[in-house]
């Protein structure tokens, strides 16, 4: 059973990486970067989900405000990040160091959209880039009933840190285990 836990744990592994962090690694490395009080402008397909990500103080003291506008002039609905997040397990993995994803907002038709973010008290700077989404879309529930919802990106960010230590753990402790009751048995 141990070995079945572990091929699962390193295929979730593999599958979380290539199709999750390093998709978003990349988008945050080719982002532009703007100081806070500038508009960039990014061109999305519909339903495209997009991660806003801050550096500066503004960012971190929780004061930078942001706002999108779609292609028809209508201001986008943002949402932020879950408790435990990638800032949280995965803040090694962002090429530009201090950029942390403070929401995401989704397309609903395709054009460019206008994002621009400022300090809310003037006083701070920053700078903030549109790129992946770390959040995701949702949530799962998860326990006995299921009434314990946690969002996607929280899961992910999880198993991206857990599933490869597991995968190797979970056969070496086995076998350790093996060699160890192995040699009991056979002693007088």
């Amino acid at each position: 059973m141990a070995f079945v836990a572990a091929a699962v744990c390193a295929v979730a592994a593999v599958s979380i990486w290539t199709l999750w962090v390093l998709p978003i690694v990349r988008s945050i490395d080719a982002a532009e970067d703007v100081p806070l009080g500038t508009t960039t402008v990014v061109d999305l397909e519909e339903g495209e989900r997009v991660g806003i990500w801050a550096s500066g103080i503004s960012a971190s003291l929780g004061t930078m405000d942001c706002r999108v506008l779609g292609p028809d002039g209508e201001e986008r609905p943002q949402r932020g990040p879950g408790a435990v997040n990638w800032d949280d397990v995965l803040w090694w993995m962002t090429p530009r160091p201090g950029f942390v994803q403070s929401s995401q907002f989704t397309a609903a038709e395709p054009g460019a959209h206008r994002v621009t973010c400022r300090d809310s008290l003037d006083m701070y700077d920053g700078r903030f880039l549109v790129a992946g989404d770390s959040i995701g879309q949702g949530s799962i529930g998860l326990g006995r009933t299921g009434g314990a919802d946690f969002a996607q990106g929280t899961l992910l960010a999880m198993g991206a840190v857990m599933c490869p230590p597991l995968a190797v753990l979970l056969p070496l402790v086995t076998l350790v285990t093996r060699l160890i009751t192995r040699r009991r048995a056979g002693r007088p």
